[in-house]
């Protein structure tokens, strides 16, 4: 098993670049064919993550079925606004 080193939100959000992972729950999730937002939520902060279909395209059906408050893991680039 590869051990990933998770960030809460708050800390990721003050890296404010680079590569992370985080965990939490989904606290709203909004999409389309071809994107997911995801607001995640953990006990520090909130973050929205981007999912795009042409990147998840063994995991999409999964995905797609996220609900709020389904507990998540997610490792990607994080972006300021």
């Amino acid at each position: 098993m590869i051990q990933t080193n998770f960030l809460s939100i708050s800390q990721a959000i003050k890296q404010g670049k680079g590569k992370v992972a985080v965990r939490g729950w989904i606290y709203r999730e909004r999409g389309s064919n071809e994107f997911k937002f995801l607001v995640l939520r953990d006990s520090t902060d909130i973050i929205q993550c981007i999912l795009k279909k042409e990147i998840f395209k063994k995991q999409w059906d999964d995905i797609d079925k996220l609900q709020i408050e389904s507990s998540v893991e997610i490792e990607g680039e994080i972006k300021e606004d």
